[in-house]
């Protein structure tokens, strides 16, 4: 048994790595008293009952009297089963109140906004973040456009945001360096064609190294180069309209090149020998 492996995929279920590690041993092991586990698994004995009532709301231990007093055992991992059904109706409910709780939280009056607001992001959860972040946009988001949105955070989260998207119905023009010419290889997601524009600039002209995006009266800047996350968000509207003007200069210039795009992409797309 790998127990990393299945630690890993037990913090799926909502167990931290300290929870995950009770509950292996008392699932190897059979039944113990705190003091017992507390022993084995060099967990401080103050901190173990914490962990202990942590599980017993997971339904993933028991409680059994034997002639040595109270133990602890581990319950039948099917419990996962029931605990997965258990989010699943709290997320039906979360999503039902979602859309009025929304409206009353946005109809709050921000006090005290100043006009130049700078948010910093870190890490894999922090890019995530910012891709949720560009789903406010009202209408569409403009990109200086590098790689794709699956190197970022995933496929699975980038497929998500993308069928929000087009949910949303928010247009992406992008402008990038490499060319796609209507061929999504990287998506699965229905009708993505009708809310995805892009035009090829080549990098003599247009250098990108960042991916970049602005909407409503936002910048977004997000880096992941060498495993480097990190992303700011810049609020101010007289920079967001000054970068809205230099992204649709940019569009503009690359209409020039369409052709020699669709020719890349022949290239790229020719059988070898040919």
């Amino acid at each position: 048994m790998n127990k990393q492996i299945i630690t890993t995929q037990l913090e799926q279920f909502g167990l931290d790595e300290i929870e995950a590690k009770i509950y292996l041993n008392l699932l190897e092991t059979g039944a113990k008293t705190p003091l017992d586990l507390s022993r084995e698994t060099n967990i401080n004995r103050t901190k173990i009952y914490r962990y202990l009532e942590r599980l017993k709301i997971k339904k993933l231990i028991e409680e059994i009297n034997i002639s040595r007093g109270l133990q602890l055992k581990a319950a039948s991992p099917d419990n996962l089963q029931l605990l997965l059904l258990e989010k699943e109706q709290q997320l039906k409910s979360q999503k039902a109140v979602l859309p009025d709780i929304l409206k009353e939280l946005t109809a709050i009056p921000i006090v005290g906004k100043s006009g130049f607001e700078i948010k910093h992001y870190h890490g894999t959860e922090g890019l995530m973040q910012m891709l949720w972040n560009h789903m406010a946009a009202k209408k569409e988001i403009l990109v200086f456009g590098f790689e794709n949105r699956n190197n970022i955070a995933g496929k699975a989260f980038a497929e998500t945001i993308r069928e929000e998207q087009v949910k949303r119905h928010i247009t992406k023009v992008e402008i990038e360096n490499e060319t796609d010419q209507g061929n999504y290889w990287y998506t699965e997601v229905a009708h993505w064609g009708k809310f995805y524009q892009s035009r090829y600039i080549p990098p003599k002209i247009l250098q990108i190294k960042q991916y970049q995006v602005i909407f409503n009266n936002t910048i977004s800047i997000l880096n992941w180069a060498d495993g480097n996350k990190v992303g700011i968000e810049i609020t101010n509207t007289s920079f967001a309209d000054m970068s809205r003007q230099i992204f649709w200069k940019f569009w503009d210039i690359a209409k020039d090149y369409v052709a020699e795009a669709k020719r890349i992409e022949a290239r790229k797309n020719r059988p070898i020998g040919k």
